[in-house]
């Protein structure tokens, strides 16, 4: 039964692999592309969520800056945010309708100003034709030219370097005459206080930045043959003012960067970046110490100004197309930048630039991302392909939503990882080849189960047969002699003869005790293979038990025993030891080897009996000089049925079973049966037992 089961159920199970491996690999890759699937939809969710965050940073950002001008770049994608007012004007980056000179003109007067002149503009009647007459207007335009002429004039003689005295009293006498005028005051009382700095008089130089303020506080300097980029005059002054602070200058100009830095004058961020950098160059020997925090704001600054600049082209078109729900698009400028933008309660427009690697390092990091080896989230134009060197994993390919429809999010990995598709087939391949092998191995062994079964079953039929052979015979040779010599006393042959009557009767006596001995062999073995064998354990001391089993043997076997002596040798150590065993089970087993000696040791070769023990183990062991038993032999004498061949060739009567019942016996009681032998100098055979300890209270 075993056999056939060790056949069918590998094939069985080979069958069944082969017949879903298909389906299991079909739905392992259907399994592994839904959740590559999920796992890029889930970081599309968590990139709109950094987006939302993002956005309503901005729009706190932006009521705080209602309340104060002092506005910087937000955490994670709002680094660079923008805030365009319900009016229209940018003011988040930070920018202003005037745009600038450079400081380093206004301040050093190495240019050409123009003037800043009031227009000249002749009054109109009530018709609406100009008063006047035209000669007063080119007077007065004549009076003007003069005036700038000798502005001009003043500032090239203030130009002069080195010991110029007179040049500087010069243009000092010039600048005193044109102050008083509303087209050259402003330019006259910069000029003067420049001038009275040189020659040292710093109280003037204050008063004259002081007059400046108070009466063109609302006006700039424009830089000439640019009308339109203009310094304010509030901001030329508090230049002028550090540049005459004596030792203070360092920490005045310091202030005068810092109130550019926070906006205070409301200039462009590019003339304001001017002025910063020309202020850092005088300051980097005299306040070392704070140029780091001061580069740091410069850096700002200038990201401000290069934002204000790239989102310049799209201002109006997000202003116009803003709805209170989020949506992006490319910028104008830089197609690889996506504007996300919406419109808040006010009127107003926040939003935020995001170039790809910026949404996709938004999306963080999960463990269901891992569907692949180096797997990484990347953003892509909508049609997009990855990099040659990249692969694009299946089913993650998708866009990033309504909101985003010129791009798209795909997970990646490196083309010299594997593919996770493949790597599902070639586990699935796997693992069908190691179940597949182990069926296969178990239904190689039970192949070998069979075979090795159906040999077995031939020996056991050949060992029942030569079996039934040898017990018909052995039971035929003791009832033959008990048979015979019964005939020959009852047919009266040993009539009148006492001796001869003797043996007679002792003949048929020993047969029977053969035959007797025979026959319980057999009904043991019958007992023992149906697991009905009983035995019944007593204490008995290891001496007596094997004197008794030599004494009864001697009994058994006269007048043979005569040719084959019997030594018994015990030690110290066994004359106290005691066993717990079936008495007959043991004395049997112990008449079966001296009985296996007589038969195989040979005739006059004495028989060694040694009765041993070292405290835990008490042992009987029986000797012959007989031919001995070779190694491969020793481990089948013990098999039931088995007799060796040169048992066969030499003719000695026997069963096969002795042995197997001395093993089955010793065993069921707990001890256990040893041979010992090399071929040509005997066997010894030895039954070890357990000594009986008396447990005492």
């Amino acid at each position: 039964m075993f056999s056939l089961l060790a056949l069918l159920v590998p094939a069985g199970g080979i069958a069944y692999l082969g017949a879903v491996s298909y389906r299991d690999q079909k739905g392992a890759v259907a399994a592994q592309i839904d959740r590559q699937h999920g796992a890029a939809a889930a970081i599309v969710a968590r990139i709109d969520h950094a987006i939302v965050e993002a956005l309503d940073a901005a729009d706190r950002a932006a009521t705080a800056g209602q309340l104060s001008p002092a506005l910087g770049p937000l955490p994670g994608l709002g680094r660079y945010w923008f805030w365009i007012d319900a009016d229209g004007r940018m003011r988040v980056p930070r920018t202003t309708p005037v745009a600038a000179v450079a400081a380093m003109a206004a301040m050093a007067a190495a240019a050409d100003p123009a003037l800043d002149r009031p227009a000249l503009d002749r009054p109109a009647s009530p018709n609406g034709r100009p008063n006047g007459r035209i000669e007063d207007y080119v007077r007065e335009l004549s009076r003007r030219q003069d005036r700038a002429a000798r502005l001009r004039a003043a500032q090239r003689a203030e130009a002069c370097r080195g010991a110029c005295g007179p040049q500087l009293a010069e243009a000092k006498r010039a600048y005193l005459a044109l102050v008083t005028f509303d087209d050259t005051g402003a330019d006259a009382l910069l000029g003067l206080a420049r001038v009275t700095a040189r020659l040292g008089d710093l109280p003037r130089v204050r008063a004259l930045l002081d007059e400046l303020d108070r009466r063109f506080a609302d006006r700039s300097f424009p830089k000439s043959g640019t009308a339109t980029e203009r310094v304010p005059v509030r901001l030329v002054t508090a230049l002028l003012r550090a540049e005459a602070a004596g030792d203070r200058r360092a920490a005045a100009l310091l202030s005068v960067a810092e109130a550019v830095l926070a906006n205070h004058y409301a200039i462009d961020p590019i003339v304001g970046l001017g002025i910063v950098q020309r202020i850092r160059g005088e300051l980097a020997t005299a306040l070392p110490d704070h140029l780091p925090q001061l580069d740091l704001e410069v850096e700002s600054m200038r990201s401000q100004a290069r934002a204000a600049a790239g989102l310049a082209d799209d201002k109006e078109e997000v202003a116009r197309s803003a709805t209170e729900t989020w949506r992006g698009r490319p910028a104008a400028k830089q197609p690889s930048r996506t504007l996300i933008y919406r419109r808040r309660a006010d009127g107003s427009v926040i939003g935020i630039a995001v170039d790809p690697a910026m949404l996709a390092l938004a999306a963080g990091h999960d463990a269901q991302d891992e569907v692949a080896r180096n797997a990484r989230p990347i953003v892509l134009a909508a049609g997009a392909v990855a990099a040659p060197e990249l692969r694009t994993i299946q089913g993650t390919q998708m866009p990033l939503g309504e909101g985003l429809p010129h791009l798209q999010l795909a997970l990646v990995n490196p083309m010299s990882d594997p593919d996770p598709l493949d790597e599902v087939v070639r586990h699935r391949e796997r693992s069908h080849i190691v179940f597949t092998s182990a069926l296969a191995l178990m239904l190689g062994v039970g192949l070998l189960a069979m075979i090795r079964g159906a040999a077995r079953a031939r020996e056991l039929a050949q060992l029942k047969s030569d079996f039934v052979s040898t017990v018909s015979h052995e039971l035929k040779t003791p009832l033959t002699s008990i048979r015979m010599f019964a005939e020959m006393l009852q047919q009266g042959v040993a009539q009148g003869d006492a001796e001869k009557m003797h043996r007679y009767h002792g003949v048929i006596v020993q047969e029977s005790e053969r035959l007797g001995l025979l026959i319980a062999n057999l009904l043991d073995y019958a007992q023992i293979e149906r697991g009905t064998r009983r035995y019944t354990p007593t204490s008995v001391e290891l001496v007596q038990l094997g004197r008794h089993a030599v004494s009864t043997f001697e009994a058994l076997a006269q007048p043979k025993a005569a040719r084959n002596p019997i030594v018994i040798t015990v030690s110290p150590s066994a004359m106290t030891a005691d066993v717990e065993v079936d008495r007959d089970v043991v004395v049997g087993a112990v008449l079966n080897l001296l009985a296996n000696a007589v038969k195989y040791g040979g005739a006059d070769k004495p028989i060694e009996v040694a009765i041993d023990s070292d405290g835990a183990t008490a042992s009987i062991s029986v000797r012959d000089h007989g031919p001995g038993i070779p190694a491969s032999e020793q481990a089948r004498i013990f098999k039931e049925f088995y007799r060796t061949p040169e048992a066969y060739r030499s003719n000695v009567e026997g069963t096969g079973l002795g042995l197997a019942l001395v093993k089955r016996h010793i065993e069921a009681l707990g001890g256990s049966v040893e041979v010992a032998s090399t071929v040509g100098e005997g066997a010894t055979f030895t039954i070890k037992l357990p000594t009986f300890r008396e447990v005492t209270a």
